[in-house]
């Protein structure tokens, strides 16, 4: 008798409630369908750190490669990057929890402590993986917009909460508005919400301050941290959670893999981490060239780029955000065509970049601007 699978069937139409992510057209695929170079696409769209000195990376994986035998798991490395990161950010290393990046540390929060029926609260806009994540563990995923001037409400955030609220997810500084909230109104959530609060600090490097100092008191604190951003580490796919010793210990004993992240990704961070100065300093250049960027745009006819402590900018234009990235496209410059937030039309997101970089984007996007839409 031939079996039924109609389960399987159901399942699938079940996963189709998930939003599906979009990392858009990749550099090389460009390249080929604008007729450029893929070294001379300039990618401003997905928040890279290109000021981290690529020679210095390529030399660095070289020494890796030199020193791992690829055909082993980690075993020592992982408790050894969690001792140094204790030791860099000045907490206990039993508070750290080594992951695949901050994709994978959001979706192991989110199966570790959510089930079917529950809800997850969040703002908008934000960072779409947590919406997908809550719903690929069964739970319901509630936003609550953010004010005007992309600060939180408090008020309506916290009585939205229901009884089967359990956990709040908020990105500060926030991705795509690129502000950091107050300390008072973070603090005022811990203290006032039952549940979970997940902070993901994914761009707290070029920001004003962490919340690293409350989790190890803070028993439903958890931070999300990556070596993406600040460490230029992007293609490794490695950062690290911070919550306190107790959240800790069950996330790394009972809910993570064996071994989350590669063997190259910890010793390479570890290298980094020996030479934290250099990191240090591009995170100033970032924190410069942020300045220079926002200053230039804002005296762009018709450009509205608000205040960031990320390593992107967000403006808002009159034009067509849809006309101007596409008119920047065909000059092989990608940015992020974010559309309307809240009441703010026509917004493009532009990674903060090293200068001749962001002079080809500024040089375009003025000439671009300074053409009669079609």
């Amino acid at each position: 008798m031939k079996k039924q699978f109609s389960w399987i069937r159901d399942a699938l139409k079940e996963a189709e409630r998930i939003d599906k992510y979009d990392p858009g057209e990749s550099a090389e695929s460009l390249a080929n369908r604008l007729g450029f170079k893929s070294e001379d696409i300039l990618r401003l769209n997905a928040n890279e750190n290109f000021f981290v000195p690529l020679s210095l990376l390529k030399a660095l994986l070289r020494e890796v490669l030199e020193e791992v035998d690829p055909r082993t798991y980690p075993q020592d490395e992982r408790p050894v990057l969690s001792d140094a990161l204790g030791r860099f950010l000045k907490i206990p290393a039993e508070q750290i929890i080594i992951g695949a990046g901050g994709d994978q540390l959001i979706e192991l929060v989110s199966h570790a402590f959510l089930k079917r029926g529950d809800e997850v609260l969040s703002i908008k806009p934000t960072f779409s993986i947590y919406g997908r994540a809550t719903e690929a563990a069964g739970a319901t995923y509630r936003t609550v917009s953010l004010k005007e001037n992309f600060s939180l409400d408090i008020e309506n955030l916290l009585s939205s909460v229901s009884d089967r609220c359990k956990m709040v997810f908020l990105c500060s500084p926030n991705n795509p508005t690129g502000n950091q909230f107050s300390l008072a109104d973070l603090k005022g959530i811990l203290q006032e919400f039952g549940g979970l609060v997940i902070v993901d600090e994914a761009y707290v490097d070029f920001a004003s301050y962490s919340l690293a100092d409350f989790t190890e008191k803070s028993e439903n604190l958890v931070l999300l941290r990556t070596f993406s951003k600040a460490f230029g580490l992007a293609g490794l796919r490695i950062g690290y959670a911070i919550a306190s010793p107790e959240v800790a210990t069950v996330l790394n004993e009972r809910f993570q893999m064996p071994y989350p992240a590669s063997l190259l990704a910890i010793k390479l961070c570890l290298k980094l981490l020996d030479r934290i100065r250099i990191v240090e300093e591009g995170i100033e250049e970032v924190k410069n060239e942020r300045r220079r960027l926002l200053k230039r745009l804002n005296i762009v006819e018709g450009v509205r780029a608000f205040d960031s402590e990320a390593n992107f900018v967000l403006a808002g234009l009159e034009r067509s955000s849809d006309e101007v990235y596409n008119d920047l496209l065909s000059r092989g410059i990608v940015v992020r065509n974010i559309g309307s937030i809240l009441n703010t039309k026509n917004c493009l997101r532009i990674t903060v970049a090293p200068r001749p970089m962001t002079n080809r984007f500024l040089n375009a996007f003025e000439e671009v601007l300074s053409n009669e839409p079609c």
